[in-house]
């Protein structure tokens, strides 16, 4: 595995989203009335519907910022370099 920066812990940015996109897919389950899946229970949360939109511009974020993050650090610790990151996080280089 490359990288390391982070201590690989920028990984925790798309556990974060899955979670987040379960509890929108799940959300009109009543709170109590629980559905198991793949040996897991899922829970509703009844959110109002510009909540489950926010919350799903924020998965958006998280998995940009993940992107992001792993590529920085390859970059950082040699895996590819500082061009190859601002190439694939679409930063214009500077040609002054």
């Amino acid at each position: 595995m490359s990288g390391g920066h982070f201590d690989y812990k920028q990984a925790y940015l798309g556990y974060i989203a899955d979670q987040l996109e379960r509890d929108i897919a799940y959300n009109a389950i009543p709170y109590d009335a629980a559905i198991v899946k793949d040996g897991e229970k899922y829970y509703g949360h009844q959110l109002q519907p510009q909540t489950v939109e926010f919350m799903s511009d924020v998965v958006e974020q998280l998995r940009r910022l993940e992107n992001i993050l792993r590529e920085y650090d390859l970059a950082v610790s040699g895996d590819s370099c500082e061009a190859t990151f601002q190439e694939r996080v679409g930063i214009t280089p500077n040609t002054a």
